[in-house]
């Protein structure tokens, strides 16, 4: 089996222990940066290319990221493993499953429509929508639409203070994602989910005085073990964005849980410390498996 592994625009510790876990239990396994592939469209076929190096006869593809880059950069990435994903690679996650989760407003759309619990959001390009939008809640969060990690997300209580904010992403062309603030217990929780089993879960515990409980954004991880509704909960949201691994987002509200959000390309720095779980072997042993059904 041949087995590709595609990244962004540098190296993370999760691609390093997937391409690790890869070469032990696939065998020859090839790095690529996403800006780094091209294709050949013809009568007699397609070929693939990593740099100068064909890659057409790869089994298995591990798509960690399409990289950041100007619109026709992005369209033409994702539309390339698509190409390699009709051309017969087991791709994963999906091209399609991934894309639509990396967008959170597909991605929150095809929750609800799925009946799956999610926080009232709306959705604009509009500072002065936003700022009527944003007054139905007592508090709201800002999240970037293409984003991880928590980074650039922001809370307001104040619909003054947030419009100040919508103005200043309307002026620089960027839409407006908002939801309203659920509180939490001080916590939120990370289902890992590969294939049809929760892997492994974890408390993100947030720094005191802080909201956000990303381990990116000094979260501390601490293993925990779900109620089977939870576990049914994570496995459900997965089922519907149609992804094979990923990590899932929930927050215990008095109201019951609700799903945050769900990462097609999740990491587990984290979750791997407090469990002691080698996430990365067990997400390739299981896709090997699938690639040689």
């Amino acid at each position: 089996m041949k087995t590709l592994v595609i990244y962004g625009r540098a190296l993370d510790a999760n691609v390093k222990q997937l391409y690790n876990a890869c070469k032990e239990i696939a065998g020859k396994t090839i790095l690529a940066r996403i800006m780094d592939m091209s294709a050949y469209v013809g009568s007699d076929g397609s070929r693939f290319w990593r740099g100068d190096r064909e890659i057409t006869d790869v089994n298995l593809c591990l798509l960690r990221s399409f990289g950041s880059g100007s619109y026709e950069q992005v369209t033409k990435r994702v539309s390339m493993i698509e190409h390699l994903e009709s051309s017969g690679t087991l791709v994963v996650n999906p091209t399609r499953a991934y894309q639509k989760t990396k967008d959170k407003y597909s991605m929150i759309f095809t929750l609800a429509e799925t009946g799956l619990p999610i926080p009232e959001t709306y959705v604009t390009e509009m500072a002065h929508w936003a700022y009527r939008a944003s007054r139905n809640f007592r508090e709201t969060v800002y999240k970037p639409i293409v984003g991880s990690l928590g980074f650039g997300s922001m809370k307001f209580s104040d619909a003054d203070m947030a419009f100040n904010a919508f103005k200043r992403l309307e002026s620089l062309g960027q839409p407006i994602y908002l939801q309203e603030h659920l509180e939490k217990p001080g916590r939120d929780i990370r289902a890992f989910v590969v294939g049809e089993e929760v892997l492994a879960s974890i408390y993100r515990i947030a720094r005191a005085d802080e909201w956000k409980t990303n381990v990116a954004q000094r979260g501390k991880p601490k293993s925990t073990k779900l109620s089977v509704e939870l576990q049914e909960l994570a496995l459900r949201a997965v089922e519907a964005l149609e992804l094979i691994y990923a990590g899932v987002d929930i927050l215990e509200t008095e109201q019951g849980p609700v799903l945050l959000e769900v990462n097609a390309s999740p990491g587990w720095q984290g979750l791997q410390k407090a469990t002691g779980l080698n996430v990365a072997r067990q997400i390739v042993q299981y896709v090997v498996n699938l690639a040689k059904c």
